[in-house]
């Protein structure tokens, strides 16, 4: 994999970009990038972008991972298509939730039957919430749109 994460500017004005370096290495601070320009950072890790916008004045956090390209777009910041997914392959049921940060979907907890399956409509990087009934663990990763997340 990749050690590089590109943040591409498809706006008309320009954006200041930056990426954590938490538990890895790389460059830190803001970094301007021209409009339709690109800059990559190098990173190991799943780190947090930072996109200040010069044409809306907005701030915009998105969670990144080395060896993905992200698009800061003139709608919005990351143009991802399709729902979330989430498949039940235990013995019980499990309780779910992702957030909606950005979003006009809702944030609550959802219960999935064993072998069931549930569906979120997100158009961005969201945090998941899982709480197993099974092992009583709760589980807590990053879901992109369009992907589908086994536990189990």
């Amino acid at each position: 994999m990749s050690n590089t994460i590109t943040i591409v500017n498809n706006t008309k004005k320009k954006i200041t970009a930056s990426i954590t370096k938490t538990n890895d290495d790389g460059e830190p601070g803001f970094f301007e990038i021209a409009s339709k320009k690109a800059n990559t950072w190098q990173r190991s890790k799943m780190q947090v972008c930072y996109v200040l916008r010069a044409d809306n004045g907005n701030t915009e956090v998105l969670v990144v991972e080395p060896g993905k390209t992200y698009q800061i777009l003139e709608q919005g910041n990351l143009n991802m298509n399709g729902p979330v997914t989430i498949v039940n392959n235990t013995d019980e049921k499990i309780t779910v939730g992702i957030t909606d940060i950005g979003e006009s979907g809702g944030a609550g907890f959802y219960e999935i039957a064993s072998n069931g399956s549930d569906t979120w409509r997100r158009t961005k990087l969201q945090v998941c919430y899982v709480l197993r009934t099974d092992d009583g663990n709760t589980e807590v990763f990053v879901v992109e749109p369009g992907r589908r997340y086994r536990i189990g």
